[in-house]
């Protein structure tokens, strides 16, 4: 039985669950040494693996809890990771980096919480949220989903890229911009929009969860 349990380690997404963690603290550690350019690619390429865990599991048919919990880590890691930096690189801005980070993890966290205290499978399952058609256009919509995850994660590439000062100059209507400042524009909606999402879902979640206890308290006390 125990061998069986192993197993789960070396399942094919587990697997790039794996090497992402791999290719994310490499990305870490190089930007120390101050070979950003490299340590944005691995971190880039990290990112990117994130889409083939989850076709491997449907492929295989290796959707585990450990994989999805690997995942939910490895993304909030990741995340935090380089917000760190972004802060270190942005001084003035560090106290709104803290918001996001605490953002980030709090709201998953009173997600899967909530997803684990009624019994679902997954946070992902789109019918939890169904009373807030922003959430649930999110989990339920692929597409809007995968969107806004990209945003999200551009937004904070383009903002590495951006302080250490390269500049792509392009003419718009004769006005030169910067190619990055261009960028950041056009993925900052749904940046703005995640951070939303994030906001609203740790607010639908935690009333959950403080529903659910409420009602345990008023059934023991009627029992």
């Amino acid at each position: 039985m125990k061998m069986e349990k192993n197993r789960v380690f070396f399942f094919a997404p587990n697997l790039v669950g794996y090497l992402r963690a791999l290719l994310y603290l490499s990305a870490f550690i190089v930007h120390t040494f101050n070979f950003w350019q490299l340590s944005i690619i691995l971190y880039t390429l990290g990112f990117l693996l994130d889409e083939l865990d989850g076709r491997l599991a449907q492929q295989f048919d290796q959707k585990t809890q450990f994989g999805a919990a690997l995942d939910m880590v490895l993304d909030r890691c990741a995340t935090t990771g380089l917000c760190l930096i972004l802060a270190q690189l942005y001084p003035r801005f560090l106290v709104i980096f803290i918001v996001l980070i605490a953002l980030d993890i709090s709201s998953h966290f009173y997600v899967v919480l909530a997803t684990h205290l009624l019994a679902k499978s997954s946070h992902k399952d789109g019918n939890i949220w169904s009373k807030n058609w922003l959430v649930s256009l999110y989990y339920n919509q692929k597409a809007f989903f995968d969107a806004l995850i990209a945003g999200n994660e551009l937004f904070y590439i383009l903002l590495y890229i951006q302080a250490y000062g390269i500049s792509w100059q392009l003419l718009v209507l004769g006005i030169p911009l910067n190619l990055w400042q261009i960028l950041l524009g056009i993925v900052f909606p749904l940046y703005s929009l995640k951070q939303l999402i994030n906001i609203v879902q740790l607010v639908l979640a935690a009333n959950q969860v403080a529903l659910m206890d409420w009602q345990s308290r008023v059934s023991e006390k009627i029992n």
